[in-house]
């Protein structure tokens, strides 16, 4: 258990009890900076650390085992993705009765008061059960997203994407949804619209969270103060084919659950078509054939990925 700063008759912490979800797969370079910020948080809370681990094979058991100790280490068998392994932890979190569940990137580090804008978020909008502060990129002045926007063709962006912050002028308010890179989520929620869907490894799973939540009436919070900065794409790499073909598939996924059915059949055929005779011929013009394979893999996986979705759409369990 994290001491925090408000302590009832006995010394004992008082407040809400929220789970710290920290997911990682070989980022003990990681995990270095990103806990020990979120181990400082000064807010009203009882706050429980826990590392979900997707099998690393780097120094990440000896470095949680040496310099934090009071952080629960929950080893997976293997690299179950970013969903998955989050709904692990949260899993514990709800049998322990916890509050609320932080989940925060393991290239996230948070400021000192982060969660306790959030949670003050919280108090304050009731009706809201996500909430998501102002992430920053770590070494720029320029915001990474102050919640997730979402377009025309299903394509999630993160909004205000690299602003510059002295041109921040976002107030307080609803967002269409949250980035899981940094977000507080309420546990009432999570047993009312279930956890992440399996089925993404990793992208749009947490869209697909924000639109199920939107649709059982709950909103979306951005409280501005509630600051975070991230080293962007420091696991997966940014601008890689591996990122691009979780991005192709969580896109096509997320049409196919949360569009109509006849809008959804036709966006995910255009989307088919639109990376597999256009983006995919661009890469290689542009001496990419990497990018070029991600996205043809991306538009036949994400195409078998929309028929499933299409084919039922029950939301995930607790």
């Amino acid at each position: 258990m994290i001491p925090t700063s408000s302590k009832g008759p006995e010394g004992v912490a008082q407040g809400p009890l929220v789970h710290g979800v920290v997911v990682t797969w070989n980022g003990a370079h990681l995990l270095a900076d990103c806990l020990p910020a979120l181990r400082a948080q000064d807010a009203a809370a009882r706050l429980r650390i826990v590392v979900a681990d997707n099998a690393s094979t780097d120094a990440t058991a000896g470095l949680l085992a040496r310099e934090f100790a009071e952080v629960e280490h929950l080893r997976l068998p293997e690299n179950q993705g970013y969903a998955r392994a989050n709904n692990e932890a949260m899993r514990r979190a709800l049998a322990a009765g916890a509050d609320f569940v932080a989940l925060i990137n393991n290239d996230v580090e948070v400021a000192p008061d982060w969660l306790r804008h959030l949670l003050q978020a919280a108090q304050a909008h009731p009706e809201a059960g996500l909430f998501t502060g102002t992430l920053l990129f770590r070494d720029e002045a320029l915001v990474n997203s102050t919640g997730l926007a979402i377009d025309g063709f299903g394509r999630a962006r993160d909004r205000d994407f690299r602003l510059p912050v002295a041109r921040l002028a976002r107030p307080d308010g609803p967002v269409t949804g949250v980035s899981g890179g940094a977000a507080l989520l309420r546990t009432s929620l999570l047993r009312q619209i279930g956890l992440f869907d399996p089925a993404y490894f990793a992208y749009y799973e947490d869209v697909d969270l924000s639109l199920r939540a939107a649709r059982a009436g709950s909103v979306a919070w951005y409280a501005r103060a509630a600051v975070a900065r991230h080293r962007f794409g420091a696991t997966v790499g940014p601008g890689s084919p591996r990122q691009r073909y979780l991005l192709g598939v969580g896109h096509l996924r997320t049409i196919a659950r949360h569009q109509p059915p006849l809008r959804a059949a036709a966006l995910v055929a255009l989307t088919m078509m639109y990376r597999a005779m256009v983006k995919a011929p661009l890469e290689l013009l542009r001496v990419r054939p990497s990018l070029a394979w991600a996205e043809l893999r991306a538009a036949a996986a994400g195409g078998l990925a929309a028929l499933r979705a299409l084919s039922g759409r029950s939301p995930p369990q607790p």
